[in-house]
C-alpha cells in the first residue's frame, strides 16, 4: 500500500478515535440529568436567562470534582472522603491534597485508624 495512503487512513482513525471520545463525554456529563428539571443552571420556561447568574454549582454538573487533585473547598463528609479515597488510590498522601484531606476526615470519623510507623496527619 503507498505511504500516502497508509497517512490517510491513520488520519481517519485518529479523527474517529476523538469523535467517539468527544462524544463519550458528551453523553457522561448529560447522564444522570433530568431533562425536564429546572435547576438554578437552567431557567423555567419563558423564564429570564440573564437573571440567574452564573454559579459554581452550575459548572459542577459539567466536571467531575475528583479530577483534581487540590484540597477541597469546603470540609468533606466521611463517606465523600471515603469516596476521594478509593477515586485517588493511586495518589501517595504526601502529593495529593485531596487524598490527605480526605484521610485525615476519615481518621477524625473513626473510620480509619493509622499504624504507628506513619507520619501524624
Amino acid at each position: 500500500m503507498p505511504t500516502w495512503l497508509n497517512l490517510l487512513l491513520v488520519g481517519v482513525a485518529g479523527v474517529a478515535a476523538i469523535s467517539l471520545l468527544v462524544g463519550v463525554m458528551m453523553l457522561a456529563t448529560s447522564l444522570g440529568r433530568d431533562p425536564h428539571s429546572t435547576s438554578p443552571a437552567r431557567p423555567a420556561p419563558g423564564g429570564d436567562a440573564a437573571s440567574i447568574p452564573p454559579t459554581v454549582e452550575a459548572a459542577s454538573d459539567i466536571w467531575p470534582h475528583s479530577w483534581t487533585h487540590e484540597g477541597p473547598d469546603t470540609p468533606l463528609t466521611a463517606d465523600e472522603a471515603h469516596r476521594e479515597m478509593q477515586i485517588h488510590r493511586g495518589c501517595r498522601l504526601d502529593e495529593c491534597a485531596r487524598k490527605a484531606s480526605a484521610f485525615r476526615t476519615l481518621i477524625k470519623a473513626g473510620r480509619v485508624t493509622p499504624d504507628s510507623g506513619r507520619m501524624p496527619y
